[in-house]
């Protein structure tokens, strides 16, 4: 506490107004998400992943978890599988068993390097979208893709970390916990670096000193070594004279001698008194060993911050031009984990295909992660890992959109071949049958005109000449539209799923349980319920 200078008195402090906080401080406010900075880390659930994709504007894509790294589970994910992201928690002995690191990046494919902290799931998005091809992005996106095109790598993550539409669909999830915990963790790495550099600075000065009070023994011990050697011009010595002591000078002495008083005795110099009075005392204990100041141990890290080191991360691994890339954003570039054999279009259809049964380009991307999984496995069981696939929905509603076009056709045939077709026997039309659209699925009737047609049910209709074969037909295209239903609906469930979830997450429950627990507080019952 400071004191007052003599003869003044404290000012009074003024009445404080209502709403001003006490001291005059200011009162402490939650961050706003629309207006705050940072970024925060995020959960690895597909639905906010799912939510991220849908409001960036990226159609035709979609996150999955993978719960088993086997080739049977794989194979059952939706094709074609764009992308795996890696969730595991980042080591600092990672940065010391890195692979030998590329010195370029490759210019056919888009990667940025994570520059904010807490920002690797935006990061891994980006990396992965942007370099699948003939993606549908949104306007925003698009734009910002063209603006980085020719940027490298450490630019583009600086571009990335000023592109507000991206940081606020980030932080759109998260908590005011999330940004008061994301403020603190830089605040305790900002102090520790600043300690780490006072550490660095001090040590290094120590070691200029040492250095300079070495160099400077042996100046002098040099100069010493010169002036003992004897020149020309070196004068002689003068004879050093011994002055005798007290009891010597009643035997004989000089003049000079006589002058000196004799109260003062010089005493016998010997070197077993010289070693007394400049020996200090020291412990009968061993001492311990001496240890170089650059070897000064560092400050100790801040609580808290080994866990800031050792933060969770997403990777991605991705292929792209028949080489499957690992997409990190701590990387300087791109790595080329290996080339692989792509899959044919028929043995995504044929089971009977030679290589209906391969993963494509994850039976590369499959032995790293479970290596990885292995390394740590002992110590650490926290991964996940999702799949970019194609969105199922879409490709359902295509299905489907394509069986009411068929329907459609068979439809106008049989009014050409018979006026009052519908009266015959497999000619009526169940109710929940769809026959034009179906807005319920958003499959609007310009999707079932624009439907891609299929050249199998077209050689089947053009062999159906008469009324019986057409009404055949068309109770096959009904029962399997069933199960296109089915698929669509549970399409469409699962969107609604995600966006339930994302809702909920975005949510502030926080300010509504505090403006409960005030209101309680203010009736007085507060206390009786904490107690009972």
């Amino acid at each position: 506490m400071t004191a007052l200078p003599r003869g003044k008195k404290r000012k009074t402090p003024a009445a404080s107004a209502p709403g001003q906080a006490i001291n005059d401080n200011v009162p402490l406010t939650p961050p706003d998400r629309t207006t705050w900075n940072g970024w925060v880390e995020m959960e690895s659930e597909p639905a906010f992943f799912n939510t991220m994709l849908t409001e960036m504007g990226c159609k035709g894509v979609r996150a999955q978890e993978v719960y088993d790294m086997d080739d049977e589970f794989l194979l059952t994910l939706p094709q074609p599988v764009h992308a795996l992201i890696f969730l595991f928690r980042y080591k600092e002995t990672d940065d010391e068993q890195k692979e030998a690191q590329p010195s370029v990046c490759p210019k056919e494919i888009w990667f940025a390097n994570q520059v904010p902290e807490y920002a690797c799931a935006s990061f891994a998005l980006l990396n992965i979208v942007n370099n699948i091809p003939g993606l549908e992005l949104g306007d925003e996106l698009r734009k910002f893709k063209e603006f980085t095109e020719d940027m490298d790598p450490l630019s583009r993550g600086d571009a990335v970390d000023e592109f507000e539409f991206l940081k606020h669909i980030h932080n759109s999830f998260a908590s005011e916990n999330d940004m008061l915990n994301a403020d603190m963790m830089m605040k305790n790495k900002a102090a520790a670096w600043k300690k780490k550099q006072a550490h660095a600075k001090g040590v290094a000065t120590k070691a200029a000193k040492r250095a300079k009070v070495v160099e400077v023994a042996e100046d002098e011990k040099k100069g010493e070594k010169t002036r003992s050697v004897p020149t020309s011009s070196t004068p002689r010595a003068k004879k050093p004279v011994s002055r005798k002591s007290p009891k010597e000078t009643s035997q004989g002495r000089d003049e000079d001698d006589q002058d000196r008083s004799p109260s003062k005795v010089v005493p016998k110099v010997t070197t077993a008194n010289v070693s007394q009075a400049t020996s200090v005392r020291r412990s009968t204990r061993q001492p311990k060993p001496r240890r170089h100041m650059s070897a000064a141990p560092a400050p100790q890290a801040e609580a808290g911050e080994g866990a800031g080191g050792e933060g969770f991360h997403f990777r991605a691994y991705m292929p792209i031009a028949d080489h499957v890339w690992k997409l990190d954003g701590v990387d300087r570039y791109p790595q080329d984990m290996g080339a692989y054999r792509p899959r044919t279009p028929a043995a995504l259809l044929d089971s009977d295909t030679d290589n209906a049964n391969e993963l494509g380009w994850m039976e590369i991307a499959q032995p790293l992660l479970r290596d990885r999984m292995l390394q740590y496995a002992e110590s650490e069981i926290q991964f996940n890992c999702m799949a970019v696939v194609q969105n199922p929905f879409e490709n359902d509603k295509a299905v489907l959109a394509g069986n009411l076009r068929n329907l459609q056709e068979v439809d106008e045939k049989l009014h050409g071949t018979c006026e009052e077709w519908w009266e015959l026997e497999g000619g009526e039309t169940p109710s929940n049958v769809l026959t034009a659209s179906a807005l319920q699925f958003d499959i609007p009737a310009e999707d079932v005109e624009s439907a891609t047609p299929d050249p199998q049910f077209g050689a089947k209709l053009e062999a159906a000449n008469d009324v019986l074969a057409l009404l055949k037909l068309r109770q096959e295209i009904l029962a399997q539209q069933a199960g296109m239903r089915a698929s669509v609906r549970d399409s469409l469930a699962s969107i609604k799923a995600d966006e339930e979830k994302a809702r909920h997450r975005r949510h502030d429950y926080g300010s509504f349980v505090r403006k409960w627990l005030v209101a309680l507080a203010r009736q007085e019952v507060l206390g009786e319920l904490a107690n009972s």
